[in-house]
């Protein structure tokens, strides 16, 4: 090989020995996720949120907050429900709080008919954080809850009833029934 072919070669193996020095903290993947850590590479809502719940908590991983939004923030970009109700979840705690943010994830993911996510956003609205306060619209998400059977939602359903008028439940009734159909 001539002198000059060997020095572009060797240069060109040093720049990409160097970028790949600088590459993504998160792509250090230990052994036992690689498979998890390429399904979520190629786009697998599921694999993106595990990956970034193995972040939150850990778990085989050292843990890493930004990797963590980074690995939701994808699934959830791409519709999954869970992935959404994390993200929202995240933006109701300090220092990120951002209530608006939260209800906009919530409600994304309340209206794919997750429980988790139709609780929370129903506490939103009764507290009027991020959304206005409405008693109206926390009772139909509540409602709706309550319908699949969560025990909270079942026990928190009459003391909030009892706060609204025979109107104020129909139309209640009838934004849950709207909700019941989907966001199409």
């Amino acid at each position: 090989m001539p002198l000059r072919a060997t020095v572009t070669f060797t240069t060109l193996l040093l720049l990409v020995l160097s970028l790949a020095a600088c590459s993504d903290p998160g792509d250090a993947i230990p052994p036992a996720l690689a498979d998890l850590h390429q399904r979520a590479s190629a786009d697998d809502a599921s694999a993106q949120l595990e990956l970034g719940l193995h972040y939150v908590t850990g778990r085989g991983i050292p843990p890493d907050e930004q990797a963590a939004l980074r690995w939701i923030g994808k699934a959830a970009a791409q519709g999954n429900a869970a992935a959404q109700f994390e993200l929202g979840s995240y933006y109701t705690l300090e220092p990120h709080r951002n209530w608006q943010r939260a209800a906009e994830l919530l409600r994304q993911s309340a209206l794919q008919n997750f429980a988790p996510a139709q609780s929370s956003l129903a506490i939103l609205y009764w507290a009027g954080k991020g959304v206005p306060q409405d008693r109206i619209e926390a009772y139909a998400w509540l409602g709706l809850v309550a319908e699949q059977g969560e025990r909270e939602a079942l026990e928190g359903q009459p003391s909030l009833q009892a706060e609204l008028s025979d109107v104020e439940l129909q139309q209640a009734w009838q934004r849950a029934q709207q909700y019941r159909q989907g966001p199409w």
